[in-house]
């Protein structure tokens, strides 16, 4: 276990140095089990509606009160505890989860004024787009309307709009954050915020790295080519011609877009779900909340908030209807009825434990529009609900749409985004050197300025999207982070998730979609355990080797544009 530097954390916190507890030593860890609970539970309430409503963020308020939490002595203990002979495995490891959550708290306590100011920034912030007659827009309705817009000349001043509230309003915050999260990991007595992170995530980043360069080469030509058709066919412009902007209006799929209305979102869930002997009660006989309002203060981004899991697990969406919207709702829904179903104690084995394959099950459900079985039946829900009848070119072009965001996720998270964290965080330019080589100008992104960084961040997702980014795409370098390298979480979560569905069908047939045994699998072996199955647990369980296979993702890439090719000739 890794020791924290008291004094440094002692003033970090702004309190003395902790003493001893009065109390025996399992007393005083179960009364920190059950302080960090009620914290965590206050900021989830918080949390959720600063994010459904626009409320102030307080996070930094939440903290008072709670310094004895995040110091030596009770990480110190909590380890301790962990490691005491005879005790249950599923104490023993939600300890360990607890005591490494305790750690990467130091960063947030480092950070949250960040999160705060970032937060109400993004909500208060409009612009004045040109043909809106001086009517502001929130900023954080911009994305969808750049998902909406068919115009590319008007995309481009929606996403100049984004650029000029991302660089003279959220990236200065971001580079204090940055360079208060270094700081507090060299604090905590880990060498620097990765090596904090890969404890967090459970991961080696750079060998994780050699996987996304092995993935990027193996899916070069094939997702060259599907990410040309696709242009064509929903844009007009070859894939050189892409924009950054176009990518919202590309996944909205609008030349699909009879096929996925937004009066249906809820229904077709509910169909897929059912089909399979799951749905949206929870383990303890509540029902999963869901906000889908549309207020303009409210993050357009999708998300599952477990409150007090499975007891109190909410999911916000922001409907607005396309391909793209039913993606993420069934993602979302993954999540949902993960946390709904989590049964394992104690507690902190529902959301303390591994992230990765939690994003596995929310990819699982949203690549059931990968699976020709699953679209025919789709089909069939839509004529019953009256719709026109997607032809088979049409399901075959939702087949291959899904099929390239699997592999767009692949290529930008598991090598453009582990390579450029890594070197944002601190680290050498020697730690993604496997990447160089696929880069135009590698001597170029060599320093450690804010301009190399820039500029590694045009030229490492300019090699994973196959398209040049300009300078003003490249703004994103600090907004595009995810804290603590949860991108790592979501590097393995897209591999696992096409592993799934090979061990699903090996275990129950190719159309398994109306098969509730699957559900109840699904419940009993992956969902009721929580955070607690680590993603080499979740292969195992489906029948694969003790790892994440990159190499079976990449042949699955080039499996399903075959299937794709053929569900479209089929008769």
């Amino acid at each position: 276990m890794r020791k924290l530097n008291c004094l440094a954390l002692a003033l970090a916190l702004g309190c003395s140095a902790a003493k001893p507890p009065t109390a025996s030593e399992a007393e005083f860890v179960q009364s920190v089990r059950e302080e960090y609970r009620a914290l965590g539970r206050i900021q989830s309430v918080l949390g959720w509606y600063e994010a459904t409503q626009g409320e102030e963020a307080l996070g930094q308020l939440t903290y008072l009160g709670h310094g004895r939490l995040f110091n030596r002595l009770a990480v110190e203990t909590v380890g301790r505890a962990a490691e005491v002979h005879g005790l249950a495995a599923n104490d023993a490891l939600a300890l360990r989860f607890l005591r490494r959550s305790l750690a990467g708290e130091t960063v947030s306590l480092a950070t949250v004024k960040f999160d705060d100011e970032y937060s109400n920034a993004e909500a208060s912030a409009t612009v004045v787009l040109p043909w809106a007659h001086q009517a502001p827009t929130a900023y954080r309705d911009l994305s969808l309307l750049l998902a909406a817009e068919p115009d590319a000349a008007r995309r481009q001043q929606i996403f100049a709009a984004m650029t000029g509230v991302i660089e003279g309003k959220l990236n200065p915050i971001l580079e204090r954050k940055e360079n208060a999260a270094q700081d507090a990991a060299r604090e905590t007595g880990f060498a620097d915020y990765v090596a904090l992170s890969e404890e967090l995530r459970s991961v080696k980043l750079e060998s994780l790295l050699e996987q996304g360069v092995g993935y990027m080469r193996a899916t070069q030509a094939p997702f060259e080519l599907l990410l040309d058709r696709v242009a064509r066919e929903e844009l007009g412009i070859p894939r050189t011609e892409l924009r950054a902007a176009d990518l919202a209006r590309l996944w909205k799929a609008p030349r699909l877009a009879a096929h996925f209305d937004k009066a249906l979102e809820l229904k077709a869930l509910g169909s897929f779900l059912g089909g399979i002997g799951l749905d949206l009660h929870t383990a303890v006989g509540g029902e999963v909340r869901i906000d889908d309002s549309l207020n303009p203060k409210k993050r357009p981004r999708a998300f599952v908030n477990p409150v007090d899991a499975p007891r109190d697990v909410r999911l916000s969406v922001k409907p607005t209807g396309g391909l793209d919207d039913y993606w993420t709702l069934f993602h979302e829904a993954g999540h949902a009825v993960h946390f709904a179903s989590s049964t394992i104690e104690p507690k902190e084995l529902i959301t303390l434990g591994h992230g990765a394959p939690t994003e596995a099950f929310g990819e699982f459900f949203r690549q059931a529009f990968a699976d020709p079985r699953f679209l025919v039946r789709y089909r069939a829900f839509l004529v019953a609900q009256g719709k026109p009848s997607p032809t088979q070119a049409e399901l075959a072009a939702i087949l291959r749409r899904t099929a390239l965001i699997e592999m767009l996720f692949l290529r930008r998270y598991t090598f453009a985004k582990i390579a450029y964290e890594l070197r944002l965080h601190g680290r050498p330019i020697s730690s993604i050197e496997p990447v160089l080589a696929l880069l135009k100008a590698p001597g170029k992104v060599t320093g450690n300025s804010p301009e190399a960084l820039r500029e590694l961040y045009r030229q490492l997702f300019s090699a994973a999207y196959t398209f040049d980014l300009s300078d003003e795409e490249s703004q994103r370098f600090r907004t595009d982070v995810d804290d603590t390298f949860y991108s790592a979480d979501y590097s393995r979560c897209f591999a696992l998730a096409g592993m799934m569905h090979e061990g699903i069908r090996r275990r129950f047939g190719e159309d398994w979609y109306a098969n509730p045994e699957v559900g109840r699998f699904l419940r009993s072996e992956l969902f009721a355990q929580g955070e607690a199955l680590s993603a080499e647990d979740v292969a195992v369980k489906l029948g694969f080797p003790a790892k994440v296979d990159f190499s079976l993702a990449a042949r699955r890439a080039a499996m399903l544009v075959a299937q794709a090719d053929t569900l479209e000739n089929a008769k």
